[in-house]
């Protein structure tokens, strides 16, 4: 598994973006922020939830509901966001520090 890369998970089908630093590979979990459909946010606040396009659809990424996923529940993996890594870190730091 890699930071930044998006899977599905098994349990609920729903995809999640792996946030945590691939020194921890070992670790049997990751911590992962859930990606919604941009339609089935209500609300969001750009810096803390971005947007990225993924299979033709936007998916917003809800970094306040990141958790703990166990390895064995992670499922497929169907996109890579690395190139926004910066927008990704910038989230979470806003979530973690307020800035």
């Amino acid at each position: 598994m890699a930071r930044f890369d998006v899977y599905r998970l098994k349990s609920d089908r729903i995809l999640a973006i792996d946030l945590q630093a691939n020194v921890l590979n070992d670790l049997p979990s990751r911590i992962m922020a859930p990606l919604y459909p941009v339609g089935d946010m209500s609300w969001s606040i750009t810096r803390l939830n971005p947007r990225f396009l993924i299979g033709g659809e936007f998916y917003v990424m809800v970094t306040q509901r990141l958790a703990a996923i166990h390895v064995s529940e992670i499922g497929e993996g169907v996109a890579d966001l690395s190139a926004f890594q910066d927008t990704i870190v910038a989230a979470t730091d806003f979530l973690m520090q307020g800035f």
